[in-house]
């Protein structure tokens, strides 16, 4: 019978599911801080060791704040980012994204210099 399977080995079911959740949890709280943000020519891209997570276009950029408004897609890389938090605000009406660089404030300039020349090479 099946019930025979589950009273032979009740241990390692018993001590393998919460084995496998205290992994996956460990794997994510690994993996957070190697989350990163940078400056694409075309895009924020949002980096994990190295492999692209997400891609935010350039020109598909409203505006950056510190303020969020309205229910956002978040991508963090810390546990505690409120002051670091960073808003953009796309176009089109689409969800605002979240992300935390290290120093937003530096991030936030870079990003308003790139879009303030994007205009420029449009006309």
């Amino acid at each position: 019978m099946q019930l025979d399977f589950l009273s032979e080995n009740w241990e390692l079911i018993a001590w393998g599911v919460p084995g496998v959740w205290v992994v996956i949890t460990l794997t994510i709280l690994w993996m957070i801080p190697r989350i990163d943000f940078r400056i694409g020519s075309k895009a924020v891209v949002v980096e994990c060791m190295g492999f692209a997570l997400r891609r935010i276009p350039l020109v598909d950029i409203d505006r950056i704040s510190k303020r969020l408004k309205g229910k956002p897609e978040v991508w963090r890389n810390t546990l505690k980012g409120n002051h670091r938090i960073l808003v953009l605000y796309r176009k089109r009406g689409k969800r605002p994204v979240v992300i935390t660089p290290h120093n937003r404030y530096i991030f936030r300039k870079q990003l308003e210099m790139i879009l303030g020349r994007l205009p420029a090479k449009a006309d």
